[in-house]
C-alpha cells in the first residue's frame, strides 16, 4: 500500500478508536444512574503514527506493503481533543489505542476491502471505553464508518450507542451517540 494510504488507513483506524474516548465522557450520562435523554458528543483525533517511517501499518508477514493483503494490521494511536482550539492547539483530553486487521481483500481495485477495528479510548479524567466495527476502504483509502460502543469502565460502566467517524485530511471527526 502506498505510503498515503497507509496513513490514511490509520487514521480511519485511530478514528475509531479515538471515538472510544468520546464516549466514555457521554456514556457517564448514559449510565443507570442518568436520565434516560440521549447524548452526542463530538471529538477530534489526531493519529500520533503520522510519519513517514509509518509505524502504524504492519503487512503480514511475506507479503508487499504496497498492497493491502488479508490479515494486514493498522495500529491506532491518536490523541483525542476538544473539536475548538485553544492557543496553539486543540487540547487533549485522553488516547485511544486499537487494531483493524483487514478481512476482506478482493481482487485488484476492487471496491469491497473491509477492516474489522477494535479500538479503546481512554480518559485523562478517568474512565474508559471500547469501540467495535467494520471500515470499509475505496481504493485504499477509509470511508466514513459506524462502530459500536461494546463497553466501559469507570465512569463509563455501562455505555451503550454508536461512534461516526469521518475523515479528514489532517484528522478524525468523531460524534458519538450514547443511548
Amino acid at each position: 500500500m502506498h505510503r498515503p494510504a497507509r496513513r490514511a488507513a490509520i487514521i480511519a483506524a485511530g478514528a475509531a478508536l479515538a471515538a472510544s474516548g468520546a464516549i466514555g465522557v457521554a456514556a457517564a450520562a448514559s449510565s443507570p444512574h442518568a436520565s434516560a435523554a440521549a447524548t452526542t458528543l463530538r471529538y477530534f483525533a489526531f493519529d500520533i503514527n503520522n510519519s513517514t517511517n509509518d509505524p502504524g501499518f504492519v503487512p503480514v508477514a511475506g507479503t508487499s506493503a504496497s498492497v493491502f493483503a488479508q490479515g494486514d494490521q493498522l495500529i491506532i494511536n491518536d490523541q483525542i481533543t476538544v473539536t475548538h482550539k485553544s492557543g496553539n492547539g486543540y487540547p487533549i483530553v485522553g488516547f485511544d489505542s486499537g487494531v483493524c486487521t483487514l478481512t476482506r481483500v478482493p481482487e485488484k481495485f476492487a471496491e469491497q476491502t473491509l477492516g474489522n477495528c477494535v479500538v479503546t479510548a481512554v480518559w485523562k479524567k478517568g474512565g474508559s471505553l471500547t469501540f467495535q466495527g467494520v471500515v470499509h476502504f475505496k481504493k485504499q483509502q477509509p470511508e466514513s464508518a459506524v462502530l459500536a460502543v461494546t463497553g466501559g469502565t469507570g465512569r463509563f460502566d455501562g455505555a451503550r450507542g454508536v461512534l461516526d467517524v469521518g475523515f479528514t485530511a489532517s484528522h478524525k471527526v468523531l460524534t458519538i451517540k450514547l443511548k
